[in-house]
């Protein structure tokens, strides 16, 4: 499942086509939000449809017990942008299925509660980045 991004021509694109394409009947995709960057102070009435529509899809998925693993692309800045709520999130984690492995990706300004629950946690760290300094972020690369 991935949130906050509608639209295509992001760069995981092709690895999920070469994906399918192996394994037809074994790799899921879901994908919402707008074609567009959700910012902080800018959200939009249809960023917080589409991120509790990404949820619910997602939700059920790690509640159904049919999948081995789970990636949640961008659920941390979607919940560091008050698009969801941390309090299913940790609900849904704790009810998981045993033999299921969920990976949750996404930066994010403030660490939400359910990091407590992860068996690993790994963080990337931009130190410095072209849009701090008016550069337009690139398709492919930044979104």
């Amino acid at each position: 499942m991935q949130w906050l991004k509608g639209g295509s021509g992001y760069t995981e694109d092709a690895a999920i086509a070469a994906l399918r394409q192996s394994y037809p009947n074994l790799v899921d995709h879901q994908r919402c939000g707008r074609d567009a960057i959700v910012w902080r102070g800018q959200q939009q009435e249809l960023d917080y449809v589409e991120a509790e529509r990404g949820w619910e899809i997602a939700r059920a998925a790690i509640a159904s017990g049919l999948y081995k693993t789970l990636i949640l692309d961008e659920l941390n800045p979607t919940v560091d942008l008050e698009l969801l709520p941390e309090e299913p999130i940790m609900q849904a984690l704790l009810r998981k299925p045993r033999d299921t492995e969920i990976i949750i990706t996404g930066r994010c300004k403030n660490l939400p509660a359910y990091f407590d629950l992860a068996s690993v946690h790994s963080e990337m760290i931009c130190h410095k980045h072209y849009a701090e300094k008016g550069v337009d972020l690139k398709r492919g690369v930044d979104f």
